[in-house]
């Protein structure tokens, strides 16, 4: 048990700028890959997103879906 405190153990102190730095954006990037995935899986978001489904696989959905703020046809 005191081998496994003494792995995680951190010394804050001798942590550089890069180290700070680093950890700072592993833990922004993180939050954000939480919130998309919260924001994508919510079911009243399901609408929204069953248009693009199977847009990879069906050509002739690309001619007749409808576009949203920014897209073209």
């Amino acid at each position: 048990m005191n081998s496994l405190s003494e792995f995680f153990n951190t010394d804050w102190e001798a942590m550089t700028r890069a180290d700070w730095t680093g950890l700072i954006i592993v833990l922004a990037l993180s939050a954000l890959m939480i919130g998309l995935y919260v924001w994508i899986f919510r079911p009243a978001n399901r609408d929204k997103f069953e248009q693009y489904r199977d847009f990879v696989n069906d050509e002739d959905k690309d001619m007749n879906r409808e576009v949203g703020h920014g897209q073209t046809r």
